[in-house]
């Protein structure tokens, strides 16, 4: 795994870039397993109606983001279990996203995300849809990190022996 977030190629107009780093209080298979399932994405982005793996190496989003066109295609161009995922739109604007991945010595997992949305300018006759912000995608990322931790907290407790 890299040391460093690959820079991501985006136009001088770009409306919302996030980067956020996290300690999440389970392992990096349980963090990545959660950002390697494209059809859960939809359960903690905002705007994201839906993910689809059409291969292994392709995906149809389906969105309701201002300037976002409903459906687009994006390639995954690096996954490596319980490191890193990174992927891009096929236009390589719309959309960029890159989730390194770190253990942490308490058995915990350093996330750091980087999103990137380049929305267009919005044509007098197309539905708004949602503007995101920074704090909008941050909270997003906190309501995943909850979600990683409860879910491990209780796959801890259900393996756990029953005490006597």
């Amino acid at each position: 795994m890299g040391d460093t977030i690959p820079a991501l190629t985006m136009t001088e107009d770009a409306m919302l870039q996030v980067d956020e780093t996290l300690d999440i209080a389970a392992p990096p298979e349980a963090v990545f397993a959660a950002w390697d399932d494209a059809a859960g994405l939809a359960a903690f982005l905002t705007g994201v109606r839906s993910v689809h793996a059409e291969t292994l190496e392709r995906m149809r989003w389906r969105v309701d983001i201002a300037g976002i066109d409903p459906v687009f295609y994006a390639v995954l161009l690096e996954r490596l279990p319980g490191e890193r995922l990174l992927w891009t739109s096929v236009d390589a604007i719309t959309h960029h996203g890159l989730v390194d991945l770190a253990p942490l010595p308490c058995g915990g997992t350093r996330m750091t995300v980087r999103l990137a949305w380049t929305p267009r300018p919005l044509r007098p006759d197309e539905p708004v849809g949602i503007d995101l912000d920074e704090l909008t995608v941050r909270c997003d990322l906190q309501r995943l990190k909850r979600r990683i931790e409860s879910a491990h907290a209780r796959d801890a407790q259900a393996a756990a022996p029953a005490a006597a």
